[in-house]
Formats: structure tokens, C-alpha cells, sequence
């Protein structure tokens, strides 16, 4: 998942950066859950396919444009109406370009925070199982502190994005 720089995570707005709809589960909305839960990537794969006319590689933004722009298209027919042996359509492929995560976020988003203030924001209940937590304790009931986002996907090591569960309830899927 990737944040715009000074992007500030809330609980009710999906994680991904220029996404306003709501949150549906682990800080994500409906689409971007479902594509990360299918794909293990909440963002689209970037696609690139080759102009056949002037032969660059191009962006395509619909899953049937052949060529990179219009005056290609017009110059392709042309060559076409000169040499029939050319196809009506041509054949292209379409390559699937993997996301490099340092063309889209450069950086990893730090706050400073403390155990305690995870502890006040949550308000010493566990956000799996809605329990105490007993913080002093060291077994299944004591206190662990997971990402709500795992930190490869969000690159933000925030107090919104940290939270409070037991020990118990840490290995847990919610």
C-alpha cells in the first residue's frame, strides 16, 4: 500500500493513497481489500504494451488500446490503406510491469510513540477480541502490539497504525 507523503491514516478512510471510500476491513476499503486478499497487492499491476506503429512501450489506460496515441493509429491505417498485406488489427501484447515500490513511495512514514500511548488510544482493550488487556502480565492475556496494515504494504510506522491485543490473539486473523 502506498501513502502520499503527509497522508494522515484514519480509521473510517481506506489506507491507499487517493482513496476516500470507506473502510471495510484491515484498514482498506471493499475494492482494495478484495484485489489485496486475491493478488497479495492492494494496488492495480501496472500494464504496459508496445505501439505497433512507432514500437514504444505505452501505458495502456483501457485493456483493448493498440496503439499509444491517435496520430499512430491514423499513421498504422494509412500505412494499412497503402499496403494491404498489413492486418486490420494488429497483433500486440500486453505485459504486466511489476510494481516497484520505490517508484511510488520512496520513503517509510515514521511517528515517535510509546507502548503506553498505543495503550490509551486503544483503550486497553484488544482490538481482535475487545477484551482487557493485561498489560503487565507476560502470558496469553498479556499485552502484544501488531501493525494494522503489515508494514511491506503500508510503509507507515504510525501510532494510527499500531495496535493493542493479547498475546493470545497476536497470531490471529480478524
Amino acid at each position: 500500500m502506498v501513502f502520499s507523503p503527509g497522508f494522515q491514516v484514519n480509521e473510517f478512510m481506506c489506507a491507499v493513497a487517493g482513496c476516500a471510500n470507506p473502510v471495510c476491513a484491515k484498514g482498506l476499503c471493499r475494492s482494495h481489500y478484495d484485489r489485496d486478499r486475491y493478488s497479495g497487492s492492494p494496488l492495480k499491476p501496472l500494464r504496459q504494451r508496445m505501439c505497433p506503429q512507432c514500437h514504444t512501450w505505452f501505458d495502456p489506460k483501457r485493456s483493448d488500446q493498440l496503439f499509444c496515441s491517435g496520430r499512430c493509429r491514423v499513421a498504422y491505417k494509412r500505412a494499412r490503406d497503402d499496403d494491404k498485406s498489413l492486418p486490420v488489427k494488429p497483433e500486440t501484447t500486453m505485459y504486466v510491469r511489476p510494481v516497484d515500490v520505490s517508484e511510488l513511495e520512496s520513503e517509510l512514514v515514521v511517528e515517535s510513540f510509546t507502548d503506553s500511548q498505543v495503550v490509551e488510544k486503544c483503550g486497553g482493550l484488544c482490538a481482535k477480541c475487545h477484551e482487557p488487556v493485561d498489560v503487565g502480565s507476560s502470558g496469553a492475556d498479556g499485552a502484544a502490539f501488531v501493525w494494522k496494515v503489515p508494514l511491506e504494504k503500508s510503509h507507515s510506522a504510525t501510532l494510527a497504525n499500531r495496535l493493542l491485543v493479547h498475546k493470545r490473539c497476536e497470531g490471529g486473523t480478524s
